[in-house]
């Protein structure tokens, strides 16, 4: 669950798959594109990369003036 300081939450449910070799650049190539200071991190000891796949997706905001919780189903 993913939240903060407000009455806000994402949930989100998955299946999570280590990437491989050269399936890996493809999913690097995009996100380097937008975030290129991140390069450095492939030099971290231990880092490992997945991707996942949602199966739902839920946002809720319980404050008071705007309670609304939206759900998505994959």
């Amino acid at each position: 669950m993913i939240g903060g300081e407000e009455e806000i939450t994402v949930q989100y449910e998955g299946e999570a798959e280590e990437l491989r070799s050269a399936e890996r650049n493809k999913y690097f190539d995009a996100y380097f594109e937008t975030w290129p200071e991140c390069r450095e991190h492939l030099q971290w000891p231990g880092i490992v990369h997945f991707k996942v796949r949602p199966r739902w997706i839920r946002y809720s905001d319980f404050n008071k003036d705007s309670y609304q919780i939206s759900e998505l189903k994959f």
